[in-house]
């Protein structure tokens, strides 16, 4: 993690993965079959602004309440590393945590939050401002953002069409690479918190 010669494209590719297109077909095919076409595309479309607004207030005034509060970046980056470590390996080992039964269909705001944002990824966020404190790096993170959250959109509009001539297996297959992935950079995103603070104390 001290390692960001290049932070926004770090940023772009951890988000593609951890909350990127692969993700967000399946689940919103799922929540929304019997959806009629005009009105999934509604709901991905307003789902997917929602989600750039939720990236561009984390990345504004996010970041003065982890200031407010003295949070250091080691301390948010072990706790967004414990929560990703947690997410990744559930899946992993058989467990959901989504739970069983039927699935109401969900409104704009519950499909941004926490199904396409989910709350590690605001910490990635706060965590990357913290290396990009200057309202051009915080702007730069915005449109990192807004790119995977277009990106989201047009996959969820797609996915009808996609589950209907391609299927679940390749995003299975990509599914499980992802779900190692993340728990990898969750461990090592603890791993790195704590080691550098203990560093910074010695």
């Amino acid at each position: 993690m001290e390692d960001l010669s290049a932070p926004l494209a770090v940023l772009y590719g951890l988000l593609f993965t951890l909350v990127g297109p692969i993700k967000a077909i399946p689940t919103f095919h799922a929540l929304t079959a019997g959806v009629e076409a005009k009105a999934r595309t509604q709901l991905a479309f307003k789902a997917s602004v929602l989600g750039a607004l939720g990236i561009a207030v984390a990345a504004f005034m996010g970041l003065a309440l982890v200031s407010k509060y003295g949070v250091s970046k080691e301390a948010l980056g072990t706790a967004a590393g414990l929560v990703l470590a947690i997410v990744g390996i559930m899946p992993l080992i058989g467990l959901d945590l989504k739970g069983a039964g039927p699935k109401a269909t969900p409104d704009a705001m519950s499909l941004a939050f926490p199904i396409l944002l989910p709350p590690y990824a605001f910490g990635l966020i706060l965590l990357f401002g913290l290396y990009l404190p200057t309202t051009e790096g915080r702007f730069g993170i915005i449109l990192v953002g807004a790119v995977i959250m277009a990106m989201n959109a047009v996959a969820m509009i797609l996915a009808g069409p996609f589950m209907k001539h391609v299927g679940m297996t390749p995003l299975r297959m990509f599914g499980a690479v992802f779900g190692i992935l993340q728990l990898g950079l969750g461990v090592q995103m603890m791993f790195w918190g704590i080691s550098t603070a203990f560093q910074g104390a010695a």
